[in-house]
């Protein structure tokens, strides 16, 4: 029987797509789908094809060239993208005029490049003079050096906002004291500040904010005691493949005389190794107690670490007079600020003795359950501490824990913050560039407007410095500066 052809163009789209499926699926012959579909095989071998076409561009790779979205270049928008350039990718001025000039085919003069960024610097003068700096309670204070001129800086711990970077001739107390009056003048009248030792800092802070306490750094510190450890370890790997070498070489010898020279002197060089062997583990163990068991806050009561800290020091001592490089250095710093570096367990005794007044407890109990404290709480010392504080004290005793574990969080002991503020700024001190005090106040004010990618405080994640200090949301840092932000159109 003949069946009369349907024309292509009269097939409906369904009966088109059950015709390509089926010849995908080549469980027919395409003779026996025509005859089916009463249409000849050409008509099922294109749609066969347009079926297969369309799902491999279904399923191809996005095009480079497709267009995403379009973006006004305006005079404004590059003023916009050199600042940006400038501060995010830390771009030179010749960098941003080969960028512009490659990607948007926008040649600019070095003197216009220079006149966006010192007319952004202006701006940012005003915006940073602008913020009040009252609550600031805690702060850190330091300086960097750049081509041997100081930089000074001075951060809020708890929110991380820069309140001072600036350049100055000399560290002197006269320019820090000149620079600390100016942040008065702003409300800036912190508690506590953390200082190391350099003089002038101590002075400025001392004449200029007589009521801040001020608290010496830990950090700088146990970086040193660290170091120490590090090179007398060094030093005990290099002796030892000296003194194999001495050992190997005079076993080898068969010369009898010779044999019992080199003998002596891997002898002497062996002795020496073991003395500088002990040397490295008795420091090693009294830098780990000063660090954890002395200057930790978790730890013991304010006699007690005096104590510990001056055993440890006579210790250290001793072993100066055996290898004075480096160790008597900081044998030197130890007897020089004692009273520097256990202040803050002084400061907590203070507030541990208005704790135990509150509670009706001795001021003992609360060094204990603040030496508890030291303890994971999967940690098997951490129960049995914990066991016996509850036993003593009673139902009170968490909440007592809670208070003290407060007391710690909110006593800082090292300039860690102000390190942390140098760590994101010295890539762009490059003894290369000339870093002006504009120059500065722009990264300044980048700094503390750059959202903060990740934190382990939950209170910084997604937001600025200047966001935690003043606890309100402010524009994007581009857009305080006066320029227009691009929003993608909505799709």
């Amino acid at each position: 029987m003949v069946f009369q052809k349907i024309p292509v163009k009269r097939i409906p789209a369904a009966r088109k797509c059950a015709m390509a499926l089926q010849a995908i699926s080549r469980q027919q012959t395409i003779t026996e789908i025509a005859r089916n579909f009463h249409c000849s095989r050409t008509t099922v071998h294109a749609q066969k094809n347009r079926a297969l076409e369309a799902a491999a561009n279904e399923f191809k790779d996005a095009i480079d060239d497709e267009t995403l979205f379009t973006v006004p270049v305006t005079r404004s928008f590059i003023h916009q993208m050199v600042v940006g350039l400038f501060c995010i990718c830390n771009s030179s001025y010749r960098g941003i005029m080969s960028f512009l000039k490659s990607i948007f085919d926008h040649p600019i003069a070095l003197g216009s490049v220079f006149n966006i960024l010192d007319a952004a610097a202006n701006k940012a003068a005003v915006l940073n003079e602008a913020y009040a700096l009252s609550p600031i309670r805690c702060s850190a204070a330091d300086e960097v050096f750049h081509r041997n001129q100081p930089i000074l800086s001075v951060v809020d711990i708890e929110s991380r906002f820069c309140a001072l970077l600036a350049r100055a001739e000399d560290r002197d107390h006269e320019t820090w004291g000149i620079h600390l009056l100016d942040l008065q003048a702003r409300g800036y009248a912190p508690d506590t500040s953390i200082v190391d030792s350099a003089k002038g800092l101590i002075k400025g802070h001392a004449n200029i904010l007589p009521e801040t306490t001020l608290r010496h750094d830990h950090f700088h510190f146990i970086r040193d005691l660290k170091d120490c450890a590090r090179y007398l370890k060094n030093q005990v790997a290099s002796r030892t493949t000296a003194t194999l070498k001495l050992v190997r070489r005079a076993e080898k010898q068969r010369d009898a005389q010779k044999k019992e020279a080199q003998s002596a002197g891997a002898s002497i060089a062996l002795t020496g190794l073991v003395v500088l062997e002990e040397t490295y583990a008795t420091f090693q163990l009294l830098a780990q107690w000063l660090q954890h068991d002395v200057l930790q806050l978790a730890g013991y009561a304010p006699q007690v670490r005096a104590m510990l800290y001056d055993f440890i020091v006579a210790e250290m001592s001793i072993i100066a007079g055996r290898h004075p490089h480096r160790i008597d250095a900081i044998v030197t710093s130890l007897h020089y600020r004692r009273d520097a570096l256990l202040d803050v367990a002084d400061a907590l005794n203070d507030q541990f003795a208005q704790l135990a007044t509150q509670y009706g407890i001795s001021i003992h109990t609360v060094w204990h359950v603040c030496h508890t404290t030291r303890y994971g709480i999967d940690h098997c010392a951490y129960h049995d501490q914990s066991s016996a504080l509850e036993s003593l004290i009673g139902e009170k005793a968490d909440e007592i824990e809670d208070a003290v574990l407060a007391i710690l969080k909110k006593t800082h002991r090292c300039s860690s913050m102000v390190e942390n503020l140098h760590s994101r700024l010295r890539p762009y001190l490059s003894e290369r560039k000339t870093v002006s005090h504009k120059t500065l106040g722009v990264l300044q004010f980048y700094l503390k407007h750059k959202p903060f990618m990740r934190s382990r405080h939950e209170r910084l994640k997604n937001k600025t410095a200047a966001q935690a200090m003043t606890g309100k949301p402010h524009l994007p840092w581009l857009e305080i500066l006066g320029f227009a932000g691009f929003k993608q159109p909505a799709a």
